[in-house]
């Protein structure tokens, strides 16, 4: 039987603690437990360029029942390369892109954070925020799309910083092996 706890608390250990390498081109980030009201903040990250950008294109897609869009923020240092940048609401879920730059370029390899999106939460439910439509110099990249993880049952936040961490991985082993109950 103790074989059998050590073999779970180490099974959960790697599962908290492995994380995944992206190879994709255009990376929104997850978020975990958002409450209903809050606001929250996707970053949207170029990782290693696979050519050089001077025109893009893309959608950003969501459920506009789980979740109301608020804003963008450009990135600083995109703010000062980008001739044109614009954001669109088109509504039912869909936000429109597009930027160019006659003279500085987004360049082969480069990696870079490009935007900020910030939603407010309207219900507790897991929800995809999805990039698409890329067109121009982003045709062809590959994505990671974004997610909202609600985590209900058995997530207790430990250090109250709404993200599931080290202090949550060694209560959880804790109460696993009896030592907390």
């Amino acid at each position: 039987m103790k074989i059998r706890t050590f073999y779970n608390m180490v099974f959960i250990f790697l599962i908290f603690f492995s994380h995944q390498v992206f190879a994709e081109n255009l990376v929104l980030n997850d978020i975990h437990n958002a409450e209903v009201g809050s606001t929250i903040e996707f970053t949207l990250t170029i990782n290693n360029a696979p050519n050089d950008v001077k025109a893009f294109g893309f959608e950003i897609t969501y459920q506009p029942d789980i979740l109301s869009y608020q804003s963008y923020e450009l990135a600083e240092d995109m703010d000062n390369r980008l001739d044109n940048f614009e954001g669109n609401n088109k509504g039912n879920g869909i936000i429109i892109f597009g930027g160019y730059s006659s003279s500085q370029k987004i360049e082969e390899g480069e990696s870079d954070l490009l935007l900020t999106l910030s939603f407010t939460v309207l219900k507790n439910e897991n929800v995809m925020v999805s990039l698409q439509g890329l067109i121009d110099n982003f045709k062809g990249w590959s994505v990671k799309n974004g997610r909202v993880n609600y985590v209900s049952v058995g997530f207790e936040d430990i250090n109250r910083d709404g993200e599931l961490g080290l202090p949550e991985v060694i209560y959880l082993l804790q109460v696993l092996s009896g030592f907390n109950r």
